[in-house]
Formats: C-alpha cells, structure tokens, sequence
C-alpha cells in the first residue's frame, strides 16, 4: 500500500511509526508459500478438500499488510487485505494505560497501549518513544504511564482464597 493512501497521510502533525523487531527471513517467506502450494495438492489430489479452504486463507494471510502509526488523534491501525481492509482507531481520551517495556535492545522499546481489556504493543526507537509518551500526556492527562518493572497496584489479585 502506498504511504499516501493510508488514512494518517494527510495529517500535519508528528506521525510514529512502529518497526519490526524481528522481520521475517526469505526463506521463512517461501516456506510459507510451499505450504500453501502443499495444501493445494492435498486438497486437490486426497479426500480432505477442506485443505483447499486452509490454503486459500494461509495465502490471503501472507498477502495482508499491517500499518500502524501513533498520531495527535491516537493509535491508528490500517490493516489491508486482497479483499478487504480494515481500520482501526484508537482516539487518545480511550486508552487508558501505556506500559513501557525496555528488553535491553540497543534501539527499540517495547510500548503496550491499552484500551478498556485490549492492548497493542509496538516497538519504537528511544527517541520516539520519548515523543510519544510527551505526546500522550498533553491529548490525555489522565493515561497511567508505567515501566513493566513497576510493582502491582495493592489490593490486587491474590491466591489467599484459592
């Protein structure tokens, strides 16, 4: 999908973009793509034609494209399918919590944006994941930022009962 036709291109603001921590390897790809070929064969030649359905949904899944941004409006999510898309749009007065996680990795921090029992997490650089917390505190006061370090809230869940 071009950068232009993604719901968050025309915004002014600053817009971040997660990166991959991991990208997956070419041959993982084609792996994949030699499965997709083998359910083929087995749904065709053997009994088990519901292996034609695995087939065509494992190769749709390899087709689809996530883009994510965090934006002045919030999280927002485009995924896009050969046939069909979908847009996701997580406004900042709806998350309630961000969780930072440092893993040690030289570049990129982990955050953990949480809205009502759903949570997202996305890897950004040091930097943008700075601007980023700077950002959700000015569109939302009220969002709990905490490190995955921190201790329990008290009071919480206890195995005392069970």
């Amino acid at each position: 999908m071009s950068k232009n036709s993604l719901p968050w291109a025309g915004l002014s603001g600053p817009i971040y973009t997660p990166r991959e921590l991991k990208p997956r390897k070419p041959y993982v790809i084609y792996g994949c793509w030699a499965m997709v070929i083998l359910l083929l064969v087995g749904g065709i030649f053997t009994r088990f034609k519901i292996a034609l359905i695995f087939a065509a949904l494992y190769g749709l899944t390899l087709l689809s494209k996530k883009d994510a941004a965090v934006t002045e409006r919030g999280l927002e999510i485009f995924y896009q399918m050969k046939i069909t898309t979908n847009y996701n749009f997580w406004p900042w007065e709806e998350i309630n919590a961000i969780v930072v996680e440092d893993r040690n990795h030289p570049e990129l921090i982990a955050l953990h944006i949480g809205r009502g029992s759903a949570s997202k997490r996305f890897f950004f650089t040091r930097k943008d994941t700075q601007e980023i917390l700077v950002l959700a505190r000015e569109k939302n006061p009220g969002i709990p930022v905490r490190q995955l370090t921190d201790k329990p809230r008290p009071g919480g869940f206890s195995r005392k009962g069970i």
